[in-house]
């Protein structure tokens, strides 16, 4: 194998072949690229395997060198396996032509001494370098090109294996994270965090999936991803509870993805034992949070970063006001845009190339455009890109169609909204009406990964059929629009899929979602309360892929089943250690049902019972205990001295009074709920001995230890 890897850019062919000449003259074996490969195909095997063999890599980082795939892709590979092995300065030597190392990425690069072409004896000082540094080289670069891929949590992302460019960002986003190590390249520390921001369906997501996948070896310690998923949400940005939700779903997500008890797990405690997960691991890990609002507060942005310095935290968001390195997403370079276009079809001729051309710089080099469109045409093997690019024209036509440029403008506001919502409204023709009804069932959820089992639930409630045969249905439907990249497989362990919240809005405003709208909405209320009903089964909590689509639909309460809905959202947050917004929830929950069955209905008192408990759980006594004794006293009086609910409210409202250190008002009300349920329940009774142990733990507290052994 060749000693020496020599990347270079087509365009400095010419001054890079003297240097080659001369290492060779010197001994030193060098493997130059002439094959004229696709620079767009990223790492073939020929190269990887010239990079595995080579003890060192030079890269002639000219001006141009940035800007072509193909020799970001051989240093990327090569800074990764280097890293591994040691610092990765020692294993690439830079050649820079340039009078100033501004354009040098990664910025790691800059820090090292690097090689220059002026003076009359550059070439030899060069060459002398190089076989300086080979020698100083111990082994080849070998397996460290392929290092071992880290765990991801909760689930690992799988990206796209059509995702094109995106080079110069992935070095920034890198840069970002780590340039605090490299203080002389840096004016100031980061804290390892960055903010990557770009408009809707740039692809924000799938570069950071991307970088992730790529940059694997960097963070042994794991990738974590969050979703905060609360972009849905009708509450003006910043307000109180939009803040609450954000939070209370990231802390979710967090004790899930790390298998802690949420029940007795408030966030400060979650974040604690999140923090001592990262400490014992002893590695760099990723602190992925996607989907983040604009307008949180500097305190809650610090909240969702990573508990550890061991972690790399990356948010994606479309706001500009967060207060950290930012990478920005734009849109694709026109060449890359026609590379994606024509992943579907190799032009047939000059025409169609130039048709193809057009038709990216139409749709605005919007990643997500140019994706459908290329779906359209691998969905359609008679279609051409001239007659797709003229049925952009065809379809902009009529008020629905107006009213989604409108909307869509809010989200993608440039001079080529009109075929970018003509593209989006193309994809969906010739759609058959399985794969179309799956597509609205998610749009009628959150903007968030859709677990398969909910799309299946809703899917199987719509049809009247067993799941299992639903399933297999789904599939070929499935397939049918993730060819048309109208949806996305994002998890496979257990499976998931997401649907761009642009594509979902193309669809709200389709007449026909507009006529089917109140069917999917009820059939997506009855799978997901369904789901939700382990909540209420002790130790099952296994939903915080459930709960933001739970959420999305309980924004609305219409209907006695979203009422039992937001009881079980309610009650997962209860569960899970998040009184807030279980507080939140069950004062709306509590409002509904006395408006839907009247003040005093029992299941508007059971509401408002557990408002106050969760008021309790929260440590708002003062709001808990005026509570508790207004359910007691109306259940008193609706159901009765010794219904089994007017006892629960008595010992509830014992424990709250004795939360507050009022011992004097706690004890008689124990020993009369227990001196009731035993009447009422009999001796043996589960809730019969849990008043026992109460009133004991309530005499241990007053200085009573020898009734407490009584009880």
């Amino acid at each position: 194998m060749d000693e020496v890897f020599f990347s270079y850019p087509r365009s400095d062919r010419a001054a890079v072949l003297p240097l080659v000449e001369a290492l060779r003259s010197a001994g030193v074996s060098v493997f130059l690229d002439e094959s004229g490969i696709d620079e767009f195909q990223g790492i073939t095997p020929g190269i990887r395997s010239a990079l595995a063999g080579a003890r060192l890599f030079v890269a002639y980082y000219s001006a141009a060198y940035p800007a072509r795939p193909a020799c970001q892709w051989e240093l990327l590979t090569v800074f990764r396996a280097a890293s591994v092995l040691g610092r990765a300065s020692e294993r690439i030597l830079v050649i820079n032509p340039e009078p100033g190392p501004g354009h040098i990425q990664p910025v790691q690069l800059r820090d090292a001494r690097y090689g220059t072409t002026t003076g009359s004896d550059s070439v030899a000082r060069l060459v002398q370098r190089v076989v300086e540094r080979v020698a100083a080289s111990p082994g080849c670069l070998g397996d460290a090109i392929e290092a071992d891929r880290p765990v991801w949590r909760p689930v690992e992302h799988l990206g796209s294996e059509r995702f094109i460019g995106r080079v110069n960002e992935f070095w920034q986003l890198h840069h970002a994270l780590h340039a605090f190590e490299y203080p002389a390249t840096h004016d100031e520390a980061t804290g390892g965090q960055a903010v990557v921001i770009g408009l809707g369906g740039v692809g924000k997501t799938l570069l950071v999936e991307q970088y992730a996948r790529r940059f694997a070896s960097f963070y042994p310690g794991g990738i974590y991803w969050f979703t905060t998923a609360a972009s849905h949400a009708p509450d003006t940005p910043g307000s109180e509870s939009l803040n609450d939700e954000v939070r209370a779903q990231y802390h979710q997500q967090v004790a899930a993805a790390l298998a802690l008890d949420g029940a007795q797990s408030d966030p400060v405690q979650i974040r604690e034992a999140a923090r001592r997960v990262i400490e014992q691991v002893g590695k760099p890990c990723l602190w992925i949070v996607d989907d983040v609002p604009g307008q949180l507060p500097p305190g809650l942005v610090r909240e969702l970063a990573a508990p550890h310095p061991l972690g790399r935290t990356i948010m994606t968001t479309r706001w500009r006001g967060y207060q950290l390195p930012i990478v920005d997403v734009d849109v694709l370079h026109p060449d890359e845009a026609y590379h994606l276009l024509i992943t579907a079809r190799v032009p047939a001729g000059p025409l169609e190339e130039a048709a193809a051309r057009r038709l990216a710089e139409r749709l605005g080099f919007h990643a997500l455009a140019v994706d459908l469109a290329r779906g359209c045409l691998a969905d359609q093997p008679g279609l051409t890109y001239t007659e797709l690019l003229g049925q952009l024209a065809d379809t902009q036509r009529g008020d629905a169609f107006q009213q989604l440029v409108g909307d869509l403008f809010t989200q993608v506001p440039t001079d080529h909204t009109n075929d970018i919502a003509a593209t989006f409204a193309r994809s969906l023709q010739h759609l058959d009406g399985n794969a179309l009804t799956l597509l609205r069932i998610a749009a009628t959820l959150a903007p968030a990964p859709l677990p398969e089992r909910l799309l299946t639930g809703v899917s199987a409630t719509l049809r009247q059929e067993e799941e299992e045969t639903v399933r297999r249905a789904n599939r070929g439907a499935l397939s049918a629009a993730q060819r048309r990249s109208l949806i996305r497989q994002t998890g496979t362990e257990p499976p998931s899929w997401f649907v761009h919240a642009l594509v979902s809005r193309t669809l709200n405003l389709q007449p026909a979602t507009a006529d089917m709208r109140a069917t999917l909405r009820t059939a997506a209320v009855t799978a997901t309360t369904r789901l939700m009903q382990s909540v209420y089964s002790p130790g099952r909590l296994e939903l915080a892929d459930i709960a933001p689509h739970a959420r999305a639909l309980v924004e609305d309460l219409d209907t006695a089943d979203s009422l039992a809905l937001l009881d079980s959202v309610a009650r997962y947050d209860y569960e899970s250690g998040q009184p807030a917004g279980a507080a939140h929830n069950y004062q709306r929950h509590s409002e509904a049902q006395a408006a839907h069955s009247g003040s005093d209905h029992p299941d508007t008192l059971a509401s408002r019972s557990n408002l106050a408990s969760a008021h309790r759980l929260a440590g708002d006594l003062g709001r808990a205990i005026p509570l508790h004794e207004q359910t007691l006293a109306a259940r008193v009086r609706v159901l009765g001295e010794n219904h089994p609910d007017t006892l629960a409210s008595r010992n509830n409202l014992a424990g709250a009074y004795q939360a507050a250190g009022d011992l004097s008002r706690a004890i008689p009300l124990f020993e009369q709920t227990l001196d009731d349920r035993v009447r009422v329940l009999g001796e043996d009774h589960p809730t019969t001995l849990a008043s026992r142990n109460n009133l004991a733990y309530a005499y241990g507290a007053a200085g009573r230890p020898a009734r407490a052994t009584d009880e």
